[in-house]
């Protein structure tokens, strides 16, 4: 393992603290709540689901955080306003965790921010995202908002190298910190259905070293859309490769990951709390220490 030379930043987000020296906290896990194609989301424009099923998704994963130490956030997808007014304040009222704010469209991204607003779920919310090319009218809508902590992506479609990916961070910070983002966590950026995350992965520790700021990535997609996986490997097997993924990105660094479903989080929380111990107790040997008891390393060798 290995001490960045910079600053590492820390940030609060609702009752989650997120970023730091590796080792210091537990890995920050992100997963995806009524995202489109989820059997429970009956209406996707509507916002109609199965709200018991909802309910014991994240049952499950406030089970999972209490058993391995590991937080978590969930990235709430919407299609519509509509939707987004029915799935924020069902999550917010069955779990304390921080809330991703996710849409594809940047219209129904704002309509969210302003649901967060009116509900006061600000100091819980993370938008999702800002990059470069972000509107100067998306930007100050996030900021009225009172939003603070967004994902900022390092993606440049033009230029997957260490260097594009660089160059366009730059640019998607100082619209982040336009639109009144003081919590950045930094996404290296898998290109959509490509399974070339090796610059992604290079970009961690890189980016880390340069700003600080909590840094990670989505590692949902990176194996299902890898075709020799698909033809080769059942799929009662493909969670192994999945786990992999997600243990490369932690010892490279990485503070936070968004794993893809949150059906998923009974094998990803267990595979992370390992791998989040066996970081802590490397670093020991560079003075560095676990910030609180609740990280995984206590719950696992004591």
């Amino acid at each position: 393992m290995f001490k960045f030379n910079t600053e590492q930043k820390v940030y609060q987000i609702g009752k989650v603290q997120v970023g730091g020296q590796p080792g210091e906290l537990p890995t920050f896990l992100i997963g995806s709540i009524f995202w489109l194609g989820q059997k429970m989301v009956q209406d996707a424009n509507k916002g109609i689901f199965d709200a018991k099923e909802a309910e014991a998704i994240i049952n499950k994963m406030e089970t999972l955080r209490d058993l391995t130490g590991v937080p978590f956030a969930l990235d709430v997808v919407g299609t519509t306003e509509e939707a987004f007014s029915k799935y924020i304040p069902f999550v917010a009222d069955h779990t304390d965790a921080p809330i991703m704010l996710d849409a594809m469209s940047p219209k129904t991204r704002m309509a969210g921010a302003e649901i967060i607003k009116n509900a006061g779920l600000q100091d819980r919310c993370i938008y999702n995202s800002f990059y470069k090319g972000v509107s100067k009218a998306e930007a100050a809508k996030v900021k009225e908002c009172g939003i603070t902590a967004s994902i900022v992506l390092a993606d440049n479609p033009k230029d997957n190298s260490l260097e594009g990916k660089m160059q366009v961070l730059e640019e998607a910070l100082a619209l982040a910190k336009e639109g009144g983002i003081t919590k950045p966590l930094i996404d290296t950026a898998i290109p959509a259905f490509e399974p070339d995350m090796g610059t992604a992965v290079r970009a961690i520790p890189k980016i880390k070293e340069k700003y600080g700021h909590p840094t990670g990535l989505g590692t949902g997609n990176v194996v299902t859309t890898m075709g020799w996986v698909k033809a080769h490997v059942p799929k009662e097997f493909r969670l192994g490769t999945r786990t992999a993924t997600n243990a490369i990105m932690q010892t490279l660094g990485a503070n936070w990951l968004m794993f893809g479903p949150a059906e998923q989080s009974d094998y990803v929380f267990p595979a992370v709390a390992i791998v989040d111990a066996y970081v802590a107790s490397a670093m020991g040997d560079l003075d560095i220490r676990p910030l609180h008891e609740q990280h995984p390393i206590y719950k696992i060798f004591l």
